[in-house]
């Protein structure tokens, strides 16, 4: 009976050692399994070649959407700074119409609490407590970072 159990123990110990042996390559990564690492590949074409030939390909590129001769309007970029853009992100929440947005109707301008909470929006942002928040923003900033300077 001791001697069963024995040779038990051993038999399980050995399949455990050959499932163990067997699963050990999923453990070691893509790298040992003979993927190789990303390599960067040399090209024949000089950067000056390339660019000529970008430039060459953009004087016949089709335009998007403006094929009958009209002129392609610049794009205008308004630059804020991040005050600005919290101070409206918080006159965006503090009037409702975050909330309103964020609904299962989402942006519904036919509703009347969508309309109130805009027009609220509207009022704040026209206020002058949104420059007073922008320079208050702006100083909040500038205090961190001079704390964060390294001196």
């Amino acid at each position: 009976m001791k001697q069963l159990s024995t040779t038990r123990l051993l038999s399980t110990a050995t399949v455990a050692a050959l499932l163990g042996l067997m699963a050990a390559p999923s453990f070691a990564g893509n790298y040992a399994e003979g993927d190789p690492r990303p390599v960067s590949m040399n090209s024949s074409t000089t950067r000056a070649a390339v660019a000529s030939d970008a430039q060459q390909w953009l004087k016949t590129a089709p335009t998007q959407g403006y094929t009958d001769g009209i002129s392609q309007q610049a794009a205008v970029v308004s630059a804020n700074t991040r005050a600005a853009v919290a101070a409206d992100t918080r006159l965006w929440m503090q009037s409702g119409l975050a909330a309103k947005q964020n609904t299962e109707s989402g942006t519904d301008a036919s509703r009347p609490g969508y309309r109130q909470a805009a027009a609220e929006y509207a009022r704040l942002r026209a206020s002058p407590a949104y420059g007073a928040l922008v320079d208050q923003l702006k100083n909040q900033q500038a205090a961190a970072a001079a704390q964060n300077t390294v001196r």
